[in-house]
């Protein structure tokens, strides 16, 4: 079970990193008559820094392990019935 939730969570990390990857990079518009040199550019793959890119997953990864230990530790199990 632990293994489960854990490869379920960092999958749903993964998905969370492309959509804000993907829909940050939308183009902004800026309405100031005086912008400073500083950047706001929004997050594209790019410019993500690779904690974050890797971050994310492996966050959610151990939350579906704390999750699955868990439910566990109150008798929650995964069972395969033969007949």
């Amino acid at each position: 079970m632990k293994v489960l939730l854990s490869v379920f969570g960092f999958g749903v990390g993964l998905v969370a990193t492309l959509v804000i990857a993907l829909f940050s990079s939308a183009p902004s518009r800026s309405t100031y008559a005086l912008v400073d040199g500083g950047s706001s550019n929004p997050l594209n793959f790019m410019e993500t820094p690779s904690y974050f890119i890797i971050g994310i997953p492996l966050i959610c990864a151990l939350l579906g392990w704390i999750t699955a230990y868990v439910l566990i530790k109150r008798g929650w199990e995964l069972s395969h019935t033969v007949k």
